[in-house]
């Protein structure tokens, strides 16, 4: 009896034994449920680490859950990826509760509250991240606290006419920390104007805001630009209705035009920009409205629209569009129905192409800056473009270009006459199709790098 007590408890202490050394080798996947509350959130959960907007996640950003373990083996808890980053881990766990830390992997997109799900085995919870967006720019508008200087008003605005996107103004902003600014001025006679988008370099730059409202009487309307650091003010003239047409004559009619000047730089089979235009004096005799275009001729045309308020000698700008044919010097007639004169236009041929890089690649685009509104349906506009900056090592001719993301894309060319660090604009078109936030990728041979758009 003895010898068969002995052997019993022999045999029953080494299958004890062996199934916790099983237990203890892991052998297999483990089983067993995460840890939540009755709807569903991880309980308890810890998130550790600031998340920021275009930040690479390091091993401070964690988060820590609670497993119940019912059979010991190797796991693998995975989230899924939201806004550009995840959660992940893997490893061994012996039965019953434990604490596993799940390290992040990526690069948030957005600000706000990103909402993930943890997977273990057959069961999963639900966690809340909130990821900070960036810093709002410091920033003081020219002319400040007085008139804004270096600033204008485009388009032309009268009584009972609602404003469209050519209604805008150009404000100058000494920058001191990068970040996103938002602009928005008063509503004054019916309307007023706004722009948003973001400083990735400090100095001075411009900032364009576009006009919203319809007027409501004839005046010089002062439109006030605010900024915490002090507002300047800029006047928009504002006609009465049926504003007739004026009167004027160019200086130089009827031979060749006088006190003009060409602005900008012109190649053949470049697409010109908003710096090509052909400032030219007239003589007012008769306030009102004008409308002025030229012939067309190798590829290019030139034209103008708006009110002179005032007689006497003015300059007015003729904006320039098309894509030059041919290197060669050509002629040009303003059109008015009055007393005209012809200056002349040289384009110059296309030099090779450009050697240079694009600045932060192959990563983000440093610094970047994206001007305008992005709106579901909104076709995108003059007011939509995106500043990179490059850096050239052989000046020439360039083209950039972007993927075509949810709907839109930008692009760009020129030549870089000198070498050097300097910034390019890149023009958007197409049109959003749905919200959210979408990464573009301008190119350039094998140089390329990144920057997001928010779509609203």
């Amino acid at each position: 009896m003895k010898i068969l007590t002995v052997t019993f408890f022999f045999v029953f202490f080494f299958a004890a034994f062996l199934s916790c050394q099983r237990e203890l080798n892991f052998d297999g996947i483990s089983t067993g449920v995460i840890k939540k509350d009755n709807i569903g959130n991880c309980l308890p959960i810890a998130v550790n680490g600031i998340y920021k907007v275009d930040s690479v996640l390091s091993n401070k950003n964690f988060i820590e859950v609670q497993v119940d373990v019912t059979f010991p083996g190797t796991y693998d808890i995975i989230s899924d990826t939201v806004n550009g980053y995840s959660f992940h881990q893997t490893g061994n766990v012996n039965r019953g509760t434990t604490t596993i830390r799940l390290y992040a992997n990526g690069k948030p997109v957005t600000a706000g509250i990103d909402n993930f799900r943890l997977k273990y085995g057959n069961s999963s919870c639900k966690l809340r991240v909130t990821v900070l967006g960036p810093a709002a720019a410091e920033y003081t508008l020219a002319g400040a606290p007085n008139a804004c200087t270096g600033a204008f008003a485009d388009g032309t605005y009268i009584t009972g006419t609602a404003l469209t996107p050519a209604n805008t103004i150009i404000v100058q902003a000494k920058v001191t920390a990068t970040g996103f600014y938002t602009i928005k001025t008063a509503t004054v006679n019916g309307i007023y104007f706004s722009g948003n988008g973001i400083f990735s370099s400090t100095g001075l730059q411009p900032v364009l805001l576009t006009g919203t409202g319809t007027p409501i009487q004839a005046e010089i309307t002062t439109i006030k630009v605010p900024n915490s650091a002090g507002d300047c003010t800029i006047p928009v003239t504002v006609n009465p209705v049926g504003f007739g047409e004026a009167v004027f004559s160019f200086d130089g009619s009827p031979g060749g035009c006088t006190n003009f000047l060409v602005n900008g730089s012109y190649y053949a089979g470049i697409v010109t920009a908003a710096g090509n235009t052909v400032t030219v004096t007239v003589d007012v005799t008769k306030t009102g409205t004008y409308v002025i275009f030229t012939n067309t001729a190798n590829g290019l045309t030139f034209n103008a629209a708006g009110s002179f308020s005032i007689p006497g000698k003015q300059t007015i700008t003729l904006k320039c569009t098309g894509v030059p044919i041919r290197a060669e010097t050509t002629a040009y007639t303003p059109n008015t129905g009055t007393v005209s004169c012809n200056f002349s236009l040289d384009v110059q041929p296309l030099p090779p192409p450009a050697i240079f890089t694009l600045g932060g690649e192959p990563n983000t685009c440093t610094p970047v800056t994206v001007n305008g509104f992005y709106i579901v349906s909104k076709p995108l506009d003059a007011a939509n473009t995106v500043v990179l900056q490059v850096n050239v090592t052989t000046p020439g001719s360039y083209t950039i270009s972007t993927n075509t993301v949810n709907g839109f894309s930008f692009s760009g060319s020129g030549v870089f006459s000198t070498n050097g660090v300097q910034n390019v604009i890149l023009q958007g078109s197409g049109t959003p199709l749905s919200t959210g936030n979408y990464i573009i990728t301008p190119k350039y041979g094998t140089s390329l790098c990144t920057f997001p758009v928010q779509v609203q």
